[in-house]
C-alpha cells in the first residue's frame, strides 16, 4: 500500500463518511439530553412547590423519573462530549511530544478507549437481555429498565465510532508523513494489546503471582502513566479498574462489576444534583447576571484605589454563589472586568491576578461542584458541606480585598481609582442583582432551613435561573441552547469520571491500599497535623496539574479513610481540601485558572499573571491557617442547620 495516500481516498474517505453521519447525530442526541435536563429541574420544582407545600405529599414517581432521565442525559451526551474533546485529561507531557511520538501515543490511546467503551457496551447489552427477561421495572412508576439500558449501549457505541474517526485520522497522518509508518502502527497496536491482555498474561499464561497490595500499586502506576501521556482521566481509571479486577477476581467478576455499575451510577437520584447545579450556573451566565454583579460592585468600590479589582473579587464571589465552578467564574468575570481595568490603566499583574484568584471562590462559596463531588465520594451531607463553605468563602473574599487594598496603598499606580458614583447610583445598581440574591437565598436558605434537600435545591435553582433568563433583556434561544449543550457536555464528562471511579474503587478496595495506608500513617509517631500538611501539599501539587473534579475523585477513596482515622472532622476537611485545590488552580507552573485568564487577556504574558497571583496565594495560606486553628468557622453553620430526616444528604 502506498504510504503517501492522497486526501479524499482510503482512510480519509472513511473518516469523512463517518463524520457526515455520526457527528450531526451526536449533536442532535446531545440536544435531546440537554432539554431533558431542563425538564428534570421543572419536575423537581413542581414536586416541591405544588405537592410538598400545597398538598402535603410528593409527586408520585419523581425519584424514578429523575433516575431514568439522568441516565438518558448522560449517555445521549457522552459521544458529543467525546467529539468536543470534553473529557478531562492531563496534557502536560503530551503537548511536548514530537509529532512521531504523538501519533504513536494517539494510536495507543484510541485502541484503549475503544476497549473501555466496548466493554461497557457489551456488558450493558447483556444486561438489556437480563432486564427484559426478568421484567425489571421501576417500583413506583412501573417503567421497564431495558429501554434505558439500550440508550446506554447506543451511547457507548457512538463513543467508539467517534474514537474510530480519531484513530483513522491519525493513521492517515502517519501514512502520509512518516517514513516507516507501519512500524509505528504495529508497535502502538502491540503495546495496546499487551496492556489489554495483561491479566491473561499474568494469571493464565505465565501464572505470575503478585500480592494484592503490590498489584494495587502497579495498577495506580499504570493509571498515572496513562494520564501522563494524555489519556482522559476517566478512561484511565476505568481501564485500570477493569484490568485490576480481572487479575484479582477473574474476567467474569470484572465484567459483572462493569455490568452492575454503569447504569446504577448514571441513574442515581442523588447524582442528579450535578447537572441541575451546572444548568443553574450556565443559565445565570446566559441571563447576563455576571455583568450585573460586576456593575453593582463597581458602583460601590470602583472609586477606591484598587477599587475595580476589589469589585472584581466581590463580583466573583457573587457569581460563585450561583455557579459552583472556578473555571467558569474566572472566565465569565474575566470577560467582564478585564476591559474595565484596562481602561483605567490597572497594572496587568493586579488585574489578571485578582480575577484568577477570585475565580477560585467558585468552588468554595456554595453551591459548589467541589463539595457536591466530595459529598458523593465520602457519603457526607452535601447540605452541610455547602454551609461549611459559606463563612470561609466570605472571609476569603474579604482577605482578597484587603490584599488588593494593601498592594495599592504601597503602590498606587497598580490600581488607580475609578469614577466616583453618587449614593443613589450605588443603590440603583443593586437592582440589577436582585435575581442573584433571590436565587442564592432560595437555594442555600432552603437547604439551611430544611425546606428541601440539595438535590431538590438544584432543581429549584435551575428552574429559577431559567425564569430569570426568560425575564432577561439578553434572552435568546440560541444562547439557552448553548447553555444546555454545555450542561450536557459537563454532565457526561463528570459521570464518565464517576463510572471510572466506581470501577477503580472496587480494584482499590480489593488491593487493600486504603486500609494499609491508613494503618501505616496512624502508626507513625508524629503529630496528625504534620500528616495533614503532607496530604495538603499533595493536593497543592495535584491542583497544578488537573481540574478539581477528577482530582477529588482520584484521591479521596485512598486518602479519606486516613483522614478519618486521624480524627479530623470530615465536613471541616472538605472545606480545607477545597481551599488547597483553589491554591492549586492558581499555582505555577500549571495553574488551570491562569490559563483561562491568559485566554481572555491574550496580550498579558503568563509570567506576569503568575506574579500577580502570589499575594492572593498568601491570603489563601492565611485562611487555611485560620481554619486549622479555629475549625468552628467552618462548622458553625453545618452544626446549626435543620435537615429533613428522610433527605439528610
Amino acid at each position: 500500500m502506498n504510504s503517501n495516500i492522497t486526501r479524499g481516498s482510503g482512510l480519509i474517505r472513511v473518516v469523512e463518511g463517518l463524520e457526515k453521519v455520526i457527528v450531526p447525530l451526536t449533536k442532535r442526541l446531545a440536544i435531546i439530553g440537554a432539554v431533558l435536563c431542563m425538564i428534570m429541574s421543572i419536575i423537581i420544582s413542581v414536586d416541591v412547590a405544588l405537592f410538598r407545600f400545597l398538598l402535603n405529599r410528593p409527586l408520585s414517581g419523581t425519584i424514578e423519573y429523575e433516575q431514568f432521565m439522568l441516565s438518558v442525559v448522560v449517555f445521549l451526551s457522552v459521544a458529543y462530549t467525546m467529539h468536543q474533546k470534553g473529557h478531562v485529561s492531563v496534557d502536560i507531557l503530551s503537548t511536548r511530544f514530537p509529532p512521531r511520538v504523538h501519533s504513536f501515543v494517539q494510536n495507543l490511546l484510541c485502541i484503549l478507549g475503544v476497549f473501555f467503551f466496548s466493554i461497557m457496551a457489551v456488558q450493558n447489552a447483556s444486561r438489556v437481555k437480563i432486564s427484559y427477561d426478568i421484567g425489571e421495572i421501576g417500583q413506583v412508576t412501573g417503567i421497564p429498565f431495558w429501554p434505558f439500558l439500550i440508550i446506554v449501549v447506543v451511547g457507548c457505541i457512538l463513543v467508539c465510532l467517534i474514537i474510530f474517526i480519531e484513530l483513522f485520522t491519525n493513521l492517515d497522518w502517519m501514512l502520509k508523513n512518516l517514513s516507516r509508518p507501519w512500524m509505528s502502527i504495529f508497535l502502538s497496536t502491540g503495546v495496546s494489546f499487551f496492556v489489554i491482555t495483561l491479566p491473561v498474561l499474568l494469571r493464565d499464561i505465565f501464572a505470575f503471582e503478585i500480592g494484592t497490595l503490590t498489584s494495587g500499586v502497579i495498577g495506580i502506576f499504570l493509571m498515572l502513566v496513562l494520564m501522563a501521556i494524555g489519556f482522559p482521566i476517566a478512561f484511565s481509571m476505568g481501564i485500570v479498574g477493569i484490568l485490576g479486577n480481572w487479575y484479582l477476581s477473574g474476567a467474569d467478576t470484572s465484567f459483572a462489576i462493569v455490568r452492575m455499575l454503569v447504569f446504577e451510577t448514571s441513574a442515581d437520584y442523588f447524582f442528579s444534583i450535578i447537572p441541575l447545579f451546572i444548568l443553574m450556573g450556565f443559565l445565570c451566565f446566559t441571563a447576563g447576571l455576571s455583568r450585573n454583579l460586576y456593575n453593582a460592585a463597581y458602583s460601590w468600590f470602583g472609586s477606591l484605589k484598587g477599587g475595580l479589582a476589589i469589585a472584581s473579587v466581590f463580583a466573583c464571589g457573587g457569581f460563585a454563589a450561583i455557579c459552583g465552578d472556578s473555571l467558569a467564574t474566572a472566565a465569565t468575570m474575566g470577560t467582564v472586568a478585564l476591559p474595565e481595568m484596562k481602561k483605567f490603566r490597572y497594572a496587568d499583574s493586579l488585574a489578571t491576578g485578582c480575577i484568577a484568584a477570585g475565580g477560585t471562590l467558585g468552588i468554595l462559596i456554595p453551591p459548589s461542584m467541589g463539595f457536591v463531588i466530595y459529598g458523593i465520594i465520602t457519603e457526607q451531607s452535601v447540605g452541610k458541606l455547602f454551609m461549611a463553605g459559606l463563612l470561609p468563602g466570605i472571609l476569603l473574599s474579604i482577605l482578597f480585598a484587603v490584599t488588593i487594598g494593601i498592594r495599592t496603598k504601597l503602590n498606587p499606580s497598580l490600581g488607580p481609582a475609578g469614577s466616583r458614583t453618587t449614593l443613589s447610583h450605588k443603590f440603583n445598581a443593586l437592582k440589577g442583582v436582585w435575581g442573584v440574591i433571590a436565587l442564592f437565598l432560595l437555594v442555600i436558605g432552603g437547604i439551611y432551613l430544611g425546606f428541601f434537600s440539595p438535590t431538590e435545591a438544584g432543581g429549584i435553582g435551575a428552574t429559577g435561573a431559567l425564569i430569570l433568563t426568560f425575564l432577561s433583556k439578553r434572552f435568546s434561544w440560541p444562547k439557552i441552547m448553548d447553555g444546555l449543550l454545555e450542561t450536557g457536555r459537563m454532565t457526561a464528562m463528570i459521570f464518565v469520571i464517576l463510572i471510572g471511579v466506581a470501577i477503580l474503587g472496587y480494584f482499590i478496595a480489593l488491593s487493600g491500599i486504603p486500609l494499609e495506608l491508613s494503618r501505616f500513617i496512624v502508626s507513625l509517631q508524629t503529630s496528625r497535623y504534620i500528616i495533614l500538611a503532607l496530604v495538603l501539599f499533595l493536593y497543592l501539587i495535584l491542583g497544578m496539574l488537573m481540574n478539581i473534579i477528577p482530582m477529588i475523585m482520584l484521591t479521596l477513596p485512598i486518602i479519606f479513610p486516613t483522614i478519618i482515622a486521624l480524627g479530623f472532622d470530615p465536613i471541616w476537611y472538605g472545606v480545607v481540601m477545597v481551599i488547597m485545590m483553589e491554591m492549586g488552580q492558581i499555582t505555577p507552573p500549571v495553574g488551570i485558572n491562569v490559563f483561562v485568564i491568559y485566554g481572555v487577556a491574550k496580550d498579558v504574558p503568563m509570567e506576569k499573571i503568575f506574579r500577580g497571583i502570589l499575594p492572593f496565594l498568601i491570603a489563601e495560606v492565611i485562611i487555611l491557617i485560620i481554619l486549622i486553628i479555629f475549625p468552628e468557622i467552618a462548622l458553625l453553620l453545618p452544626e446549626s442547620m435543620e435537615t429533613l430526616p428522610d433527605i439528610s444528604k
